[in-house]
């Protein structure tokens, strides 16, 4: 899985930390040390994915994602922070945006979408855990207005939306978010939306240089292709880490393949060259699950089928009896 910058999850410690929280027990768990963090230092994108679902609940807020979006400002981007400013249009800025989306904090897939009056700028979300979805959604819809917000300043311009959308029921703070996207706000969406006028997209940048656009976009390409270089742990492993975050519900091989940007051809067959498939590494998530659920004995095997994925207890029945040899039930007793 490609890295990245550690300075989100540094900001998510420090803003943790300032409402009293002990980030160091969690960081340990994943061989972490706040002291020793380095600004300039970078992590796989799993592996913060899962120290984040441990601690962003420890907020205890639930506008904890929208305040770190906030947080998320020009010096934290590095080159295409200035690869962005000299582009020739907004749309141009817009375009870099989304080819280099991989240096940026996103859990979630860009797009842009031009039409005939508005264009729209899209973020599909990866599969996340209930416990952080929401939260995640807001600190990278937020994050990313902010960056464009703090470049229009720098630049003069004035880009609002017509209208913005986020995937998630409407919350009792809905009036924030229309205060801070200056635009209608639609929830319970299929996923997170910016419409914008063409003729704001068109606008020409006053940064505009050609000759520095091309040293910066040099820059963009060598961290880039540095930080998608292949990680040193294995990917059945890294990707089993990723399923065990979560209950309920899990992705299908095609989720998760965008959750590690890659296609899924290529996803699958990377796991095959290394000897497991996906739906081998989800059984074995869902067998230890499985285990450690049915050593409480307040459980039901309905309620355990559910925490599962399985719509109907008897499917889980037969995967568990395929798995042991035994029902749920019978291991149950055993233990």
């Amino acid at each position: 899985m490609p890295l990245r910058s550690i300075l989100a999850l540094m900001s998510t410690v420090d803003v943790l930390e300032e409402r009293g929280v002990d980030c160091a027990p969690v960081l340990a768990r994943h061989g972490l040390e706040p002291e020793r963090l380095d600004p300039n230092g970078e992590i796989e994108r799993d592996r913060e994915l899962a120290v984040l679902t441990e601690l962003l609940p420890l907020a205890r807020d639930p506008l904890f994602g929208f305040e770190m979006g906030k947080r998320f400002g020009l010096a934290g981007y590095g080159p295409l922070t200035m690869l962005l400013m000299t582009s020739r249009t907004a749309f141009q800025g817009f375009q870099i945006g989304v080819r280099y989306q991989a240096l940026t904090y996103l859990y979630g897939k860009l797009s842009l979408v031009p039409g005939e009056d508005t264009t729209k700028l899209i973020l599909e979300p990866v599969p996340l855990p209930d416990s952080v979805r929401r939260i995640l959604i807001d600190r990278d819809m937020t994050g990313t207005f902010n960056l464009v917000n703090e470049i229009q300043t720098q630049l003069g311009l004035n880009l609002a939306p017509l209208e913005v959308w986020l995937p998630f029921p409407e919350p009792a703070e809905a009036s924030i978010y229309e205060d801070f996207y200056r635009a209608p706000v639609k929830f319970d969406q299929p996923w997170c939306q910016a419409t914008i006028r063409n003729q704001d997209m068109a606008q020409p940048l006053p940064g505009y240089n050609r000759t520095a656009q091309e040293m910066y976009q040099n820059q963009c390409d060598a961290l880039l292709a540095r930080r998608q270089a292949e990680a040193p742990e294995g990917l059945p492993d890294r990707v089993a880490a990723y399923l065990e975050l979560f209950i309920g519900e899990f992705p299908g091989a095609d989720r998760a393949a965008a959750t590690f940007d890659m296609p899924e051809r290529s996803f699958r067959r990377r796991l095959g060259d290394a000897g497991r498939s996906y739906q081998k590494i989800l059984d074995g998530v869902r067998l230890e699950k499985a285990r450690g659920y049915l050593a409480d004995s307040s459980r039901s095997v309905e309620e355990i089928a559910g925490l599962l994925g399985y719509s109907e207890p008897a499917a889980f029945i037969r995967a568990f009896e395929r798995w042991t040899g035994q029902t749920p039930s019978r291991y149950r007793k055993t233990l």
